[in-house]
């Protein structure tokens, strides 16, 4: 195989290089622990929640917005979820209507998002970041600042904590959101709005694409996705309290930026996004496995996100053809 070969068929699948470099690191540093079944498991399962955010979090990202509100909107969903499966006595009724409950809160947070933002021009940063207090303190209604514990029914407790084929049924959740997300932002009229939106709205607008409708969809579908992580999470963990999934928010975006995602809009994938979640939970993983002291963890972690994010930009700008101009040679040019 010759060198342009090489360089070829690793410009194509640089994310999968990457990856399969930290992964070939840490299977020789812990051999016969890292790379099996159950470890691989262990990582899916650990990024299931925020994978599921992920799925409906990227439409914002590729209009060029945020949504910063994910992780209370998981912990009020779950919360209402829980108080309704209570009070209706842990019945499959009270199941039925407090998942539908916390889906259509997680649906209604959205809606007001994608109004306000588009009526009224406030940024998404803003808004969001307003509302999350908001949202922590419907949470904090709904569990009167107390833990409730939901060890039943069965049904409910499926959920988070139940298994497939041996395989944990969140897990299943995050890959269906995962392939829903993807025919929608790839097979769609919707899908393509949305790209077409965050790479020029001003030339969608006059092209007569509803960018307003489509902005607003896509904050409805970022909270119903982080509605549905809080409501798995919450059966994962058998209880409602307010704090559930504070920081989610963290994990999400940087699984979207280490997954390529810009931020500014209209470049990303759902499939990027996740292998983002994937590398962030290898290297939190590794780290345990290796036994490195949690206080570490944010360090290592970021240096390897870091590194991965620069050679994926370097790679891809190397594909682009663009020269890239040197600082120093500037000098040196200006001098003579």
């Amino acid at each position: 195989m010759t060198k342009n070969n090489v360089k070829k068929l690793f410009g194509k699948s640089q994310r999968v290089w990457i990856l399969v470099a930290i992964m070939l690191v840490l299977t020789i540093l812990q051999p016969g622990v890292f790379l099996t079944g159950t470890n691989m498991k262990s990582i899916l399962l650990s990024i299931s929640i925020y994978g599921v955010m992920v799925c409906g979090t990227i439409f914002p990202i590729l209009l060029g917005g945020i949504d910063l509100s994910v992780g209370a909107v998981a912990a009020a969903s779950g919360a209402l979820a829980v108080t309704q499966i209570v009070s209706h006595d842990y019945s499959t009724t009270g199941v039925v209507v407090g998942i539908a409950g916390g889906l259509l809160l997680g649906c209604v947070v959205g809606l007001i998002h994608g109004l306000i933002v588009t009526q009224f021009g406030v940024p998404a940063f803003l808004i969001t970041l307003a509302s999350q207090n908001i949202v922590y303190g419907i949470a904090q209604l709904l569990t009167e600042n107390n833990v409730i514990p939901c060890m039943k029914p069965e049904i409910f407790a499926f959920l988070g904590g139940g298994r497939l084929f041996g395989v944990p049924f969140s897990i299943y959740i995050m890959a269906i959101m995962a392939v829903l997300s993807w025919v929608i932002l790839n097979k769609t009229i919707l899908g393509r709005n949305i790209y077409a939106v965050g790479g020029n709205a001003e030339a969608c607008r006059l092209s007569g694409v509803r960018s307003r409708m489509v902005t607003i969809i896509a904050y409805v579908a970022s909270g119903f996705t982080a509605a549905l992580a809080g409501i798995v999470l919450a059966s994962m963990n058998r209880q409602a309290i307010a704090k559930a999934a504070q920081g989610y928010d963290n994990f999400v975006l940087t699984a979207l930026v280490v997954g390529g995602a810009s931020l500014m809009g209209g470049e990303g994938s759902v499939l990027a996004a996740i292998w983002g979640a994937f590398l962030v939970g290898v290297v939190q993983n590794g780290l345990q496995l290796m036994g490195v002291a949690s206080d570490y963890h944010g360090i290592f972690k970021c240096i390897v996100i870091i590194a991965a994010v620069a050679l994926d930009a370097h790679v891809r700008y190397k594909k682009s053809g663009l020269q890239k101009s040197s600082f120093f040679k500037k000098k040196v040019k200006a001098a003579e």
